[in-house]
Order: C-alpha cells, then sequence, then structure tokens
C-alpha cells in the first residue's frame, strides 16, 4: 500500500468525476466549494475512466438542458487538460469486485485507488459516501480533512 503524501505542497486526495464536473461547470455555492476542494490538489489520482465520467456527466447535463453544449465542450476540453496520474483498472479489480453488492465497479474503483493510496475520496455522490465495507474516509467537497 502506498501512503498518501503532498504533491507540491497540496494535500492527497483521490477526486471523483462529480466533484471535477461540479468545479467546472455548477455556479453557485456547490460549485464553489468544488472548485476550493481542487485548488488541494496540484495533480489529481484518478481512475483511468475519469475522463469519460466526467465527459458523460457534461453529456447528462446538456441533455437534460441544464448545461449549454458550447460550455460542455470548453468543460471537455478542461478535462483533457487536467493534471492526473489515471490509474489502470487491472491493479484494484479484486478489489472493486469485494464491493460489488454495496458499489458499482466504476466507484468501487474510485473506493479501492484510495485506499491503496492511504487516502480520501472526495465525492458528490450520497451512494458512495454512505457505502458499508470502504476501507478509506469517503467525504464530499468541503468537509473538513
Amino acid at each position: 500500500m502506498r501512503t498518501a503524501t503532498a504533491i507540491e505542497g497540496a494535500a492527497l486526495s483521490v477526486i471523483d468525476a462529480s466533484v471535477f464536473v461540479e468545479a467546472l461547470v455548477v455556479t453557485g455555492p456547490s460549485g464553489d466549494v468544488a472548485r476550493a476542494e481542487l485548488r488541494t490538489s496540484a495533480v489529481l489520482e484518478v481512475p483511468a475512466i475519469f475522463g469519460a465520467e466526467a465527459a458523460s456527466a457534461l453529456r447528462r447535463m446538456v441533455m437534460r438542458g441544464e448545461l449549454n453544449a458550447v460550455r460542455a465542450s470548453t468543460g471537455l476540453d478542461q478535462i483533457r487538460r487536467v493534471r492526473a496520474v489515471r490509474h489502470p483498472f487491472e491493479p484494484f479489480a479484486r478489489r472493486t469486485w469485494e464491493l460489488h453488492d454495496n458499489l458499482t465497479v466504476y466507484d468501487a474503483w474510485y473506493v479501492a485507488l484510495a485506499e491503496s493510496l492511504g487516502t480520501d475520496l472526495v465525492t458528490t455522490d450520497a451512494r458512495i459516501v454512505s457505502a458499508p465495507g470502504t476501507r478509506c474516509r469517503i467525504r464530499r467537497p468541503g468537509d473538513a480533512v
């Protein structure tokens, strides 16, 4: 197990795609809190699926009429340029399967990564926050570290 360390003076946390998308496109208090959370990480530690999940969330928002296509396209460019360490699935396959009763494979991948790094997982997804069987701290953006 790797231990959490500061990267360029910033705290290390695994950031869920939901937090990144809120920081990109949500105005108001929840967007502000997500942006503040991202400022604590110089480089994101994320599963390799992170970009696809964030792009899918932008698409969903466009389809619901919550976001215009131009702003979504700008968000997609930011997703592509974010400084991130993208972790492949295979090292986490066994642990994600252990969590299959409580989380999707995709969500469990974020949990397994945070567990491996010995750090928090930050998410806006209430299902992940309340999932039993995890071995890392799971918190919402803005919760005390």
